[in-house]
């Protein structure tokens, strides 16, 4: 007897099961499957479950914090839209205001802590800020340090990981780094070494008083630290990079010296970053541990007229709290949900300064870029030019700028340096005193028109192509990145940071000394 073997569509499956199985797509192939027939659009769209992938992928959102809980899908799709408007509207939930204890010239801040010290101060005095889960909850410590030797620190509340970057004795050279748990002050617990020694090399150690110290960072593994040469000019010892695998019991380590000088830097994952040098930009890959790093690709800035230069950015103070990994860091004591943003993608902010020779002072600009588009045209580059040399080609940005990038200038000089970015968002000081707020999540320049703007306070953006060449550039900047562009009320602040559900307002006194810390909660 012969069988007949009947085709079965995925359409035919019960719904509670074909639900199962579109579980496991993500919000992007959600909204592509529910295009290519009306009995699978029916089926996500009577989910709760796949409208909520959905609002997560539209945010550019990740949820912790509700995984042991039984609050309904429902109410966390409400929560989800009603944290995204509160966003666009600028309408804060609650504000709270701080006095700190002592005046901090110091601070960093990260997976909602807030710390603080005074560079020649007994301590870091550390500050959990209060959120919508736990809005009435301060909780305050302080870590002993010897006095006069902090240079500069900086924590990753994810892996419990405190980074001090102190002064050696004088008769050490440059500075050390020590691993500490942010919880007990105590060397860290996966530290491979207590200190590192920064660059203990004896042709850059024997001129260490012309480096000066500017980034301190960690993700994941690893601890970077940048040196600037104090002599821009001359550059006798150079700009310096070093890195380390903290957890390594192989010691790894690198120092990577740039002979265009070096701007700043960015990780743009745990095996990669982007160095931004005087000319231009270069991305290497740490993924091959058994040599130094690799340079994968080169990009050139766009060109400037006669006369003009690409200057010196003095480091900024743009601060990125987009986390790297995504980590249940939620009180369990509550059911409501935070919402990070997604670690898949993230804007970068570049600034620039370019000065006239025959003029005093720099004009200051600065490009937003994403970090998805600057990781490809790493392959664009190497089918151009192939693998980069020392003297090798850039990457024209004609072939890359204008279409990945959008540019703004800076109207006041010191307001380059006071950014803070979290995914998709950045906020910065508007002249006086308001805040203003920038969301490039793509899938608002993509559904641009059709957005609900009733009670908004600003304006939508659209991304373009540009085609006119503004002096003294020589061909178009870019203005490619869409975004929603908020002002805020008037606020007593001199700096602000944000994270994915507070901005917190710093007020210093003419002596950068802190006064007030405002939390504004979303």
């Amino acid at each position: 007897m012969a069988w007949k073997m009947n085709t079965v569509t995925l359409v035919r499956f019960p719904p509670e099961l074909l639900c199962h199985i579109l579980g496991f797509l993500d919000g992007h192939d959600l909204v592509r499957m529910r295009k290519t027939c009306k009995a699978l659009k029916e089926i996500v769209d009577n989910s709760e479950m796949l409208q909520y992938t959905i609002d997560l992928r539209y945010f550019r959102a990740v949820e912790v914090g509700t995984y042991e809980t039984n609050v309904p899908l429902a109410m966390r799709r409400k929560r989800l839209r009603q944290h995204g408007t509160a966003w666009k509207r600028m309408e804060y939930k609650q504000k709270c205001t701080l006095r700190p204890s002592t005046e901090d010239n110091i601070y960093h801040f990260a997976g909602g802590i807030f710390a603080g010290a005074e560079d020649d101060g007994p301590g870091i005095h550390f500050m959990r800020l209060p959120s919508m889960a736990d809005p009435d909850i301060v909780r305050c410590w302080t870590h002993p340090i010897d006095p006069g030797t902090l240079v500069d620190f900086t924590f990753c509340p994810e892996q419990d990981l405190l980074v001090l970057l102190t002064f050696t004795p004088i008769d050490c050279p440059v500075h050390d780094i020590h691993l500490r748990s942010l919880k007990t002050n105590e060397t860290h617990p996966d530290a491979a070494q207590s200190i590192l020694k920064a660059f203990y090399i004896d042709h850059i150690a024997t001129q260490a008083h012309q480096l000066c110290p500017e980034k301190l960072q960690v993700i994941g593994n690893y601890i970077s630290l940048l040196y600037l040469d104090n002599d821009p000019i001359n550059r006798t010892v150079g700009d310096h990079m070093q890195m380390w695998d903290w957890k390594s019991k192989d010691g790894y380590l690198f120092i990577l010296q740039v002979d265009d000088g070096i701007n700043d830097y960015f990780f743009l994952g745990e095996d990669k970053f982007l160095i931004v040098t005087h000319r231009g930009m270069e991305i290497y890959s740490i993924a091959d541990k058994s040599r130094p790093p690799q340079c994968t690709s080169k990009l050139s800035f766009p060109s400037l007229m006669d006369h003009w230069r690409y200057n010196d950015v003095p480091m900024t103070k743009t601060i990125d709290t987009t986390p790297s990994s995504v980590f249940p860091r939620a009180q369990k004591s509550t059911d409501q949900p935070s919402f990070y943003p997604s670690p898949d993608d993230k804007i970068m902010v570049i600034p620039l300064h370019i000065f006239c020779l025959r003029e005093k002072d720099p004009h200051s600009y600065f490009f937003i870029a994403r970090r998805s588009a600057i990781l490809q045209l790493e392959s664009l580059y190497v089918n151009t030019y192939g693998q980069p040399t020392s003297n090798g080609p850039k990457l024209l940005w004609s072939t890359w700028g204008p279409q990945h990038t959008t540019w703004f200038l800076e109207t006041s000089i010191s307001s380059i340096w006071e950014k803070s970015i979290c995914g998709f968002r950045t906020v910065w000081c508007s002249h006086p005193n308001w805040l203003c707020i920038r969301d490039f999540n793509p899938h608002i320049a993509w559904n641009y028109g059709a957005e609900d703007t009733t009670g908004c306070r600003g304006r939508l953006v659209r991304g373009e192509l540009a085609s006119t060449i503004r002096p003294p550039f020589t061909e178009p900047l870019g203005s490619a990145l869409g975004y929603r562009e908020t002002i805020s009320e008037e606020f007593d602040v001199t700096e602000v940071v944000v994270d994915e559900s507070r901005i917190v307002l710093m007020t210093r006194d003419n002596f950068a000394r802190l006064q007030k810390v405002e939390v504004l909660m979303f």
